[in-house]
């Protein structure tokens, strides 16, 4: 089961608007991930904190025989 708390780089994920944006990277602080560059479907870029990916809705989407399926509890 993917942790949907804790951003990875390269994975898709889909806010409960149903944008769809990607982790580009992970910044680091002194101990562990401090901030997260997002990219969204059309090109814009933004970072956010780590508390604030965490206080986002989200869901990864997955793909079972041709269809995209949105499941936040069991996405892979």
């Amino acid at each position: 089961m993917l942790d949907l708390q804790q951003p990875r780089p390269g994975y898709w994920y889909i806010n409960r608007t149903g944008k769809l944006m990607k982790v580009k990277m992970l910044m680091y602080g002194r101990d562990d991930i401090e901030w997260v560059l997002i990219q969204y479907v059309e090109g814009t870029t933004h970072t956010i904190s780590l508390g604030d990916w965490q206080c986002l809705d989200l869901v990864v989407p997955r793909y079972e025989q041709g269809h995209v399926i949105l499941d936040s509890d069991n996405a892979f």
